[in-house]
């Protein structure tokens, strides 16, 4: 990511109605319970939970250098979760492609995630394999002082309600 509060938006292959959001390598639980039903993961990753099965999310990623002054509430929920980043950089990927991960660049260490979602349940609602992505996700991320726990920021939304 080239400026701080910046934003990248991407068209993102979704495959197993998920994609890995990752601070470092190695995954020690690869299933740990889901976290408000948006997301699972660890202290160096997470794995974001789809309406889309297979096909593409619209993502929307901000690098800040701050927390977001306000809670954009037009979305279907949102939840937070910090991850370890030694490195000073976030990887987005999907899970079985040979494309490379995006990359963009965070302050190292303690990183907290914001994630909003808009029309999982939509798009779990229709067929697979559908070209064009009716999800979008708004992945906020800044530094923060020290690990804090999760935290659902407003929702659930239809898709979580009925996550199992």
């Amino acid at each position: 990511m080239a400026d701080a509060n910046e934003s990248v938006v991407l068209e993102f292959p979704v495959q197993d109605g998920q994609y890995h959001i990752r601070a470092s390598p190695g995954i020690d639980n690869e299933w740990p319970d889901s976290q408000f039903g948006l997301f699972v993961g660890e202290d160096n990753w997470i794995a974001v939970l789809c309406g889309t099965q297979y096909g593409k999310v619209r993502l929307t990623i901000q690098a800040l250098e701050q927390a977001p002054a306000e809670i954009d509430q037009s979305w279907d929920m949102a939840a937070e979760k910090t991850l370890d980043c030694p490195a000073g950089h976030l990887t987005v990927q999907d899970l079985y492609s040979s494309s490379g991960p995006q990359r963009f660049e965070v302050a190292p260490g303690w990183i907290r995630l914001r994630i909003s979602a808009r029309h999982r349940a939509s798009a779990l609602a229709r067929p697979e394999f559908d070209p064009s992505p009716v999800e979008h996700h708004l992945i906020q991320a800044w530094p923060t002082a020290s690990q804090l726990e999760p935290e659902l920021v407003y929702g659930p939304d239809e898709f979580a309600r009925h996550y199992e």
